[in-house]
């Protein structure tokens, strides 16, 4: 049986603005997706630290953990594998706010054997969602925009509706 897994996400907005820092991940089939920063939850790790590890671990800069925003079960499937995972998003500023200058950044993720290396950069919620890549997990613009904490499930159709959306015209055809 698969495990599940936990992981944290980091919704950085940029002041002033409605602007938050978005990584540009490498889907399959030449495509691509956005999500916020972060990642895996270790085994007895708050999400907080969890969230200052990975930013520290893939942009090397450090954040301050906010409250959390939503928990999200994401059901999906990539590369042809079904995965379960809780994603619990929270609120983050950087500890450097010179960094929210910086229009670009360069994230580094994972070990030699598995590296991935991507780029992060600020989008608003509108451009995410008109944007020709998803934004992962579904729902989580939602929760943003809503008041309190939400839990949002994002199966694996939410996901499939997500990518067929961003191949056709506007007008629902291809």
């Amino acid at each position: 049986m698969p495990d599940i897994r936990g992981v944290v996400l980091g919704a950085v907005r940029r002041p002033d603005t409605d602007e938050y820092l978005v990584q540009r991940l490498a889907g399959t089939d030449d495509t691509h997706f956005h999500r916020f920063v972060g990642g895996g939850i270790e085994h007895g790790e708050p999400s907080d630290a969890a969230l200052e590890r990975e930013f520290d671990e893939e942009l090397g800069v450090a954040v301050d953990p906010g409250s959390v925003v939503c928990t999200v079960e994401n059901l999906f499937a990539f590369g042809g594998e079904s995965h379960h995972e809780f994603a619990v998003v929270r609120e983050a500023t950087f500890a450097d706010v010179s960094l929210y200058d910086r229009d670009r950044f360069h994230g580094v993720d994972g070990d030699e054997g598995d590296r991935i290396e991507y780029e992060a950069y600020w989008r608003t919620l509108a451009d995410l969602r008109d944007a020709d890549a998803p934004f992962f997990p579904a729902g989580i613009g939602d929760a943003l925009a809503s008041e309190g904490h939400t839990h949002v499930v994002s199966s694996p159709d939410a996901d499939v509706a997500a990518v067929a959306d961003d191949h056709t015209d506007g007008t629902g055809d291809a």
